[in-house]
């Protein structure tokens, strides 16, 4: 009686070890336009949405910053980095679909890195600051120098998200 609740445990030990979030996985970085391969399978992966300063592409590629360092660190990590190394605004529908590219991504990651940067006004991540202060899944870098500092750090108080001096503070954290 005792080898076959034995057998059992060994086979529920080897499923729960072998399945494939305990396999390390490379770190994906998607944007928008771009699909994950065939038989990756989002689940498999903890993923961060790179909200913040674009400002139509002129602010510094903090993205670029964020991505490598969530790749040096340990686990699955999928990336959702809304900014496009070509950006035509002018295109129809474009604004259509990056906006909405963005917000299912936004409302898909398990978190959201947000980062202010100083000498930007960056409405569109004060508007989804607004929409995710609630979620428990934001990580806020904001400067004391960015114009609205105190907008931002009373909402974050408000709604219990954590906010970090440093991009890198903030990846740590996750």
């Amino acid at each position: 009686m005792m080898k076959p609740v034995f057998f059992l445990l060994i086979i529920a030990f080897l499923l729960n070890t072998c399945r494939p979030s305990a396999i390390d996985l490379p770190a994906r970085v998607l944007h928008p336009h771009e699909e994950l391969p065939a038989g990756v399978d989002e689940k498999d992966y903890t993923s961060v949405f790179l909200a913040g300063t674009i400002d139509m592409g002129a602010a510094e590629d903090w993205q670029k910053q964020a991505a490598e360092l969530l790749q040096a660190r340990d686990g699955n990590w999928l990336i959702y980095n809304p900014r496009q190394e070509e950006w035509h605004p002018e295109r129809e529908g474009e604004m259509d679909y990056q906006v909405n590219w963005e917000l299912d991504h936004l409302q898909r990651a398990d978190f959201i890195l947000m980062n202010f940067l100083p000498g930007s006004q960056s409405p569109i991540t004060l508007l989804e600051l607004g929409l995710f202060a609630g979620s428990r899944k934001l990580r806020v870098i904001c400067p004391a120098s960015f114009y609205r500092y105190d907008n931002v750090r009373i909402t974050c108080q408000r709604y219990a998200v954590p906010m970090y001096e440093t991009l890198k503070e903030a990846v740590e954290s996750l």
